[in-house]
């Protein structure tokens, strides 16, 4: 006796209502991407490893910006930058 068939679940995107797989092909991949990232990973890794990147960067730039200072093990501080008094609490 053959097998029943079983029914086949597809991932709809909300943004260009096409079938995931399909965005790329969509009016406006760039509008889908974060959806993609966030839900369906695995089918665009290349997406995800270009957020990722993206995201490294970013907070890179934002701890270059901050002028984050190292602190050694005695208490003492590297100079912080122009005019920042920096404050440690034990």
């Amino acid at each position: 006796m053959a097998e029943k068939p079983q029914s086949v679940r597809v991932l709809y995107c909300p943004v260009c209502s096409l079938p995931a797989e399909y965005c790329e092909f969509g009016p406006d991949f760039e509008k889908c991407k974060p959806w993609l990232i966030e839900n369906a990973p695995e089918l665009y890794p290349d997406l995800l490893k270009d957020s990722n990147d993206k995201e490294a960067d970013k907070v890179s730039e934002q701890l270059k910006s901050v002028g984050i200072s190292s602190s050694g093990g005695d208490g003492t501080t590297t100079a912080a930058p122009s005019g920042t008094s920096i404050v440690l609490l034990f």
